[in-house]
């Protein structure tokens, strides 16, 4: 599939009128771009856009979409259902993770729900030795078990695991999926572990590292951010080096940075309406606690480009 790179008009029609939002936005958008926004590299044969054909989404396809997220009245919380152990020496906690999540989308509210055990009704397959469970089977679950949560506050819940997935007999694997109708998704970091796929016995053997640490944060982050963003309505980004890139891959999950392009940004923007200064400013530190550097770096650097403009 021949894939061609957006040129800058395009980008700019994707991004739409600007003049009405407020002046950090603007220049969150707009200022010095070309410092910290990169184009996508050439595709290699197996990567997403060379697989998928992907239109790239405008900020006006956007507004059109009804299948999306919207926070309103008391609807605002994101349930966080983690499924299965994460008691073993080699996993990131939840609610590690979770604090990215409370971060990058203001205005919600994110709660992490005890730990449930996999059911006998959760339906999995055997695929060169791993264990892959079906998103469908933990789909119907999140559906089944709804009334137990607050139905009131409930805008979205997610299922993580640390066991692999498979999507039905579709795909031989995946780091998640989405149902955006039904406001679910599910998740699996299985695959993050650089190790993957190493024997249990292994990786429970074998120390986590800091070097690993970092790499397994920061994919964990990525992976449930990106979910999270296709069930606020964002489609896969064309535009730019993106959170929001499709990825067939490892080499290309580890390519998606943890921030959204301008495009990307000014569509959670429409929805959530967030002060992005604060959000940039809380990622600075939040990053700096957790030695992501390299994002820390990114952050900072943004907040210098707005904060420049209203001096």
């Amino acid at each position: 599939m021949n894939f061609i790179p957006p040129n800058t008009k395009r980008i700019a029609e994707a991004l739409g009128n600007i003049t009405q939002l407020p002046k950090d936005i603007q220049m969150a958008v707009t200022n010095k771009l070309d410092e910290s926004f990169q184009p996508l590299p050439k595709l290699d044969h197996d990567d997403w856009l060379s697989i998928h054909k992907v239109e790239g989404q405008t900020i006006k396809s956007f507004e059109r979409t009804r299948s999306k997220a919207i926070p309103h009245a008391t609807y605002k919380t994101i349930y966080i259902q983690p499924v299965g152990s994460f008691s073993h020496p080699r996993v990131i906690p939840p609610d590690v993770i979770i604090e990215f999540v409370r971060i990058f989308f203001p205005g919600c509210e994110v709660e992490l729900l005890s730990t449930i055990d996999f059911s006998k009704s959760m339906k999995y397959r055997e695929n060169d030795g791993i264990r892959q469970y079906q998103t469908g089977s933990l789909y119907k679950y999140l559906s089944q078990t709804r009334h137990k949560r607050d139905a009131k506050r409930e805008l979205l819940c997610v299922a993580v695991t640390m066991a692999d997935i498979c999507i039905g007999k579709i795909w031989d694997w995946a780091y998640g999926q989405a149902r955006i109708i039904d406001g679910v998704g599910v998740y699996s970091f299985a695959r993050l572990d650089p190790l993957f796929p190493a024997s249990p016995q292994t990786l429970l053997s074998t120390p986590l590292t800091n070097e690993h640490r970092i790499i397994m944060l920061r994919r964990c982050v990525k992976v449930l951010l990106h979910e999270l963003n296709h069930l606020f309505g964002l489609k896969h980004c064309i535009y730019y080096i993106c959170l929001m890139n499709g990825a067939n891959n490892e080499t290309e999950m580890d390519r998606q940075p943890l921030y959204l392009c301008p495009v990307c940004l000014r569509k959670l923007y429409s929805t959530l309406q967030f002060n992005v200064r604060d959000v940039y400013e809380n990622f600075v530190a939040l990053c700096g606690k957790y030695g992501l550097e390299e994002e820390r770096i990114w952050y900072q650097k943004r907040l210098d480009c707005i904060q420049d403009t209203n001096k």
